[in-house]
């Protein structure tokens, strides 16, 4: 099996834009790059998809199903597809139990620790049951740590992106990006804005705090709402900051420095691994609102010079530890071992 090429076959239930989504196209790509078939498979079709359809090899390799197990146990029980890589609670329950009876190889990405409210702690719960004897990889310590799994933990990657990164600095937002919910304090990062009026915020993301936010949010910060790609809006961003309350290794924080974005965080989850105090971004205690508000004028009044070297260590250590090619490998020996049945989780 080693050498053989694979057929994989991603399973989420998705609708928008977000984390998950990006990795498992990060990943398509690259294990397509590989040389092995891949296939994006969405549990429910809730219509046209901004991320899976927005360009012609992702729909090429999409599938959307009717949301019923049934579905996804007759599609993989007839078909030739060697691995399921599940990602997200729903497919990960639904993924465990079809491939139990359909013999086939299944592991799980955990990409978030966050506990939600009553009902999604629930389902995080049952997926985290039904995962304690399945190959499972998180991509923070942290994760692996709140979910008490066994896993490999393999931190989040990106694909570099072609242009390289940002040697100027036009930009002047000091951005949040990310879902409006409390875990992610929104709120925070609006007091932020309140106590700095001189700078320019902006807000990407929706949510449950949505409402909450429009109405308590000063003047000098723009609320951007729901976006389905960052890819336009990066060029505008100066700073991001993660006001997180909870965290895995978000993403964002990747897309951001590999753009040479500096990253200003709570140093919460895995943060740390990405960002690099005073090279890439600033570290802050969690969570000491005068810090962070220092870091911000600290960072605001860096010279074009330590904003070009900070850009560039921050593009040379998400290229040389968090890229598609440094990446993936680790996920495939995961897969290999699953299918030889010789996974032991670390």
């Amino acid at each position: 099996m080693t050498s053989e090429i694979l057929k994989i076959a991603l399973l989420l239930d998705s609708r928008n834009y977000g984390g998950i989504e990006t990795h498992v196209v990060n990943l398509a790509r690259g294990l397509h790059k590989l040389g092995h078939s891949v296939q994006i498979i969405l549990l429910n079709d809730y219509g046209k998809h901004p991320v899976f359809e927005s360009d012609e090899f992702l729909r090429s390799i999409l599938l959307k199903l009717d949301g019923r197990l049934s579905s996804f146990y007759k599609l993989i029980k007839t078909s030739n597809i060697n691995l399921i890589h599940t990602h997200g609670y729903k497919a990960g329950v639904i993924g465990r139990v079809s491939c139990k009876f359909a013999n086939k190889a299944v592991i799980s990405t955990f990409h978030s620790g966050e506990k939600g409210n009553l009902k999604i702690s629930l389902y995080r719960w049952i997926d985290r049951m039904t995962a304690q004897s399945s190959p499972c990889i998180c991509v923070s310590e942290q994760i692996k740590k709140s979910a008490r799994l066994t896993a490999e933990v393999i931190e989040n990657f990106i694909e570099l992106p072609t242009k390289g990164y940002k040697t100027t600095t036009p930009a002047k937002q000091i951005a949040f990006v990310g879902r409006l919910s409390h875990e992610k304090g929104p709120d925070l990062f609006l007091h932020l804005a309140e106590q700095l009026p001189q700078y320019e915020f902006s807000m990407y993301g929706s949510g449950p705090m949505s409402k909450e936010v429009s109405q308590c949010a000063s003047n000098n910060v723009t609320l951007m709402g729901h976006v389905d790609s960052m890819n336009k809006y990066w060029s505008k961003i100066s700073f991001l900051c993660i006001t997180s309350r909870e965290e895995g290794l978000p993403l964002v924080a990747i897309e951001a420095l590999v753009r040479g974005i500096p990253v200003i965080s709570y140093d919460i989850g895995g943060i740390s691994s990405v960002v690099i105090n005073n090279h890439n971004g600033w570290l802050i205690p969690p969570f000491n609102h005068a810090a962070f508000i220092e870091s911000i004028k600290q960072g605001q009044a860096l010279s074009t010079e330590q904003r070009h070297k900070m850009a560039s260590f921050a593009y040379q250590h998400i290229k040389n530890n968090f890229s598609s090619d440094v990446v993936i490998p680790k996920i495939f020996n995961v897969y290999l071992k699953a299918l030889i049945g010789g996974y032991h989780a670390k």
